[in-house]
């Protein structure tokens, strides 16, 4: 159990853009991750932000989606390249994410496939925190939340749907969540 208060925790918030839904059938394009140090420092400037070039033809329906392109891929590293910088860069953290099973799925299958190993501490996930401890919300996506804790950064990557964009706002919203979770008695990962 990790009783430690979260203000003294690291946290690596973590987002990803994919060519579809399935770890076994899509590919990784995008990785996207900011740190909140102890007491909640947050430093959006030194971030983990990387393209991807999965080697497969990126579907429409993704490219939709994040308008992330075939030729914005082109010659970006393959993920065996990506994967241990994003090991360095979360290593024995908290791991964050807006829907994180999702992300995790991908990161997951990839470390398995590349026999890599990435030790972190925890897992949180905002989606889950906001739909406990924040009622009355018609909807608790990512969106949503921006709008409701009235999240407005200014990012050299300025678009939903763009990992550093989504994992910026997902450590803001985290914020917002200790607050909540502080004026429930939560102090700890335990105590959730």
């Amino acid at each position: 159990m990790i009783t430690k208060p979260f203000h003294e925790l690291t946290f690596t918030i973590l987002d990803i853009e994919t060519t579809g839904m399935s770890p076994k059938y899509a590919k990784i394009i995008e990785i996207g991750a900011v740190k909140i140090k102890p007491n909640y420092i947050i430093d959006l400037q030194n971030n983990f932000s990387q393209l991807i070039n999965p080697k497969v033809k990126i579907p429409y329906d993704a490219y939709k989606v994040h308008k992330i392109s075939d030729d914005m891929v082109k010659d970006q590293p393959t993920i065996d390249t990506v994967l241990p910088k994003f090991i360095s860069f979360a290593k024995d953290t908290v791991l964050v994410g807006h829907n994180v099973k999702f992300d995790m799925r991908f990161i997951c299958h990839e470390l398995s496939n590349h026999n890599l190993e990435l030790p972190y501490i925890s897992i949180l996930d905002t989606l889950t925190i906001a739909r406990k401890y924040i009622k009355g919300l018609p909807a608790y996506k990512l969106d949503n939340l921006i709008d409701v804790f009235n999240i407005n950064l200014n990012l050299p990557i300025n678009q939903r749907h763009r990992a550093v964009f989504d994992a910026s706002n997902t450590a803001m919203i985290l914020i917002e969540c200790f607050n909540i979770l502080k004026s429930n008695g939560i102090h700890s990962i335990s105590d959730i």
